[in-house]
């Protein structure tokens, strides 16, 4: 990787993320809906691939936007750009269907799993579902 060339953000804004940022949406993710990441990568725009430890390694600018990739810890999970994802998950969050969005989401990033028990399994969904049925009587 040349550190004078910074080729690892996209010209498409709505593909970038800084590391920070992109360290606190895994981090919220992890911890909100047991969704990890199984790897980061930047895509540069000259098509090259830069594994996260190397671009933290060798990143001379580490808070300016890079176009980082992953793929979620799952069976058959699709590349998913970690900014756009970010943006999405913010927006089911604030929309009129946050569980529809997200399964969409999640779908879309894990095109293998069974994305309907993955969200049963998440810990407030468990307490939401157990306080719902508890109030039947």
């Amino acid at each position: 990787m040349n550190p004078v060339t910074n080729d690892w953000a996209s010209s498409d804004p709505t593909q970038n993320i800084t590391l920070a940022e992109a360290d606190q949406f895994k981090n919220q993710l992890a911890s909100a809906l047991v969704v990890q990441f199984a790897d980061r990568f930047v895509k540069t725009a000259s098509g090259a691939i830069i594994d996260e430890t190397e671009l933290r390694r060798n990143n001379p600018y580490p808070a300016a936007p890079v176009n980082l990739w992953g793929t979620v810890a799952g069976v058959g999970a699709a590349q998913v750009n970690i900014a756009q994802m970010r943006t999405a998950v913010r927006a089911a969050a604030q929309g009129s269907n946050p569980a529809g969005d997200l399964h969409t989401i999640l779908q879309q990033a894990l095109p293998k799993t069974d994305v309907s028990m993955m969200i049963l399994r998440v810990p407030a969904v468990a307490v939401a579902i157990g306080t719902a049925i508890a109030q039947i009587s």
